[in-house]
């Protein structure tokens, strides 16, 4: 669980950093007034004012932001004299985030999230240049890696497992192993395994799969590779960062027919699947950071109000029509927009707690 936890708070404080570093680097490059760069929600645990902006870690760590001057719509009276000042100085030079240009305002939001695409690229060039490229599954009986929520991991399974036998009777190969799972779905197995040196017993109880009729736990064998030089890795890297891209808009797009949120994961699988690929190896953490980034990516650039695709239609929208909407009704939309954000959340990790505990 320490394990866990740690690696989870690592992993999320990457992604964050990541996203909002895009938003930072962009705003300074055109010249908005960055007032806080914070990772997190909630009190304050550390802060620095260094220049202009504050830098800052919170309690929460379940997100951050990247608050600029003008970003959101501003009641003078509510300023104490500083924050009053502050404001009638940028505004005066121009440094404000409204009274940017639609397109350099379109380029503070999305540098977020493309920060995070070129995260994913990163972490998957690192797997291929430092462990090499998938050519084969291997034919053991080594859990390679395990579906967060699913029957293996729920019991206790880990990846680098390796499958002694199931009810008794001796395995041998992962053929041997999955016929076995297979035959059986609804009906608990004694597995017994090795880990390390120590030899365990787990039961588990393998799922039906109603597509195929099998039982199912949710495992996949481990990967055989073959090293090659930086430039396949790279292009690899870049291929797969397009490939993941491409199913994660297919699963959304899936979701959003479907109408459910079954297939939604929140804080409780994250920190479960981290936790998992930290007790295998860094090819793992790094696999799932690249995963995960673009998760992060593509629901940022959702147009939904608070999120930044949602801003982005406000811009376009000026774009197109060569006028500005009113920012105080822009900012009521998204203030709107966040409640229902944090409601979606407090529903998704209640649903994750269930799914992944229960």
């Amino acid at each position: 669980m320490l394990t866990t936890v740690i690696a989870f708070i690592i992993f999320l404080g990457i992604l964050i950093f990541v996203h909002e570093l895009g938003h930072f680097l962009m705003a300074r490059r055109m010249d908005i007034r960055v007032e806080e760069f914070a990772l997190g929600f909630g009190p304050k645990l550390l802060s620095r004012k260094k220049g202009e902006t504050r830098y800052s870690i919170r309690i929460i760590p379940l997100g951050g932001f990247c608050s600029m001057t003008g970003e959101m719509p501003v009641d003078k009276e509510d300023l104490d004299q500083e924050e009053r000042e502050i404001y009638e100085e940028a505004r005066e030079n121009e440094r404000c985030f409204f009274q940017k240009s639609p397109l350099k305002r379109l380029a503070v939001l999305v540098a977020g999230p493309l920060m995070n695409v070129a995260l994913a690229i990163l972490a998957f060039v690192l797997i291929f240049g430092i462990y090499g490229v998938p050519v084969e599954h291997a034919h053991d009986a080594v859990v390679g890696e395990m579906f967060p929520g699913e029957p293996a991991a729920r019991s206790g399974i880990r990846g680098g497992d390796e499958i002694l036998a199931i009810e008794g009777e001796e395995v041998s190969s992962w053929q041997e192993m999955t016929n076995m799972i297979r035959e059986n779905p609804g009906e608990e197995l004694n597995i017994t395994l090795q880990r390390d040196e120590e030899i365990k017993e787990i039961q588990v109880t393998p799922e039906l799969d109603e597509e195929t009729g099998y039982g199912m736990i949710g495992v996949l064998p481990r990967v055989v590779r073959e090293r090659v030089g930086p430039i396949t890795a790279v292009h690899r890297g870049v291929a797969q960062t397009g490939q993941v891209v491409v199913l994660t808009v297919r699963g959304f797009i899936h979701i959003i027919s479907q109408a459910s949120t079954d297939e939604l994961g929140g804080p409780v699988m994250i920190a479960s699947i981290v936790g998992q690929a930290a007790r295998t190896g860094p090819e793992n953490v790094l696999n799932w950071l690249g995963i995960i980034s673009i998760n992060l990516a593509i629901i940022n650039l959702i147009p939904f109000p608070a999120l930044d695709g949602g801003r982005v239609i406000f811009v376009l929208a000026e774009l197109i029509s060569g006028k500005k909407i009113p920012q105080e009704k822009e900012g009521w939309v998204h203030m709107v927009g966040f409640v229902l954000l944090i409601l979606l959340m407090i529903f998704i990790i209640y649903q994750d707690i269930i799914t992944t505990f229960f």
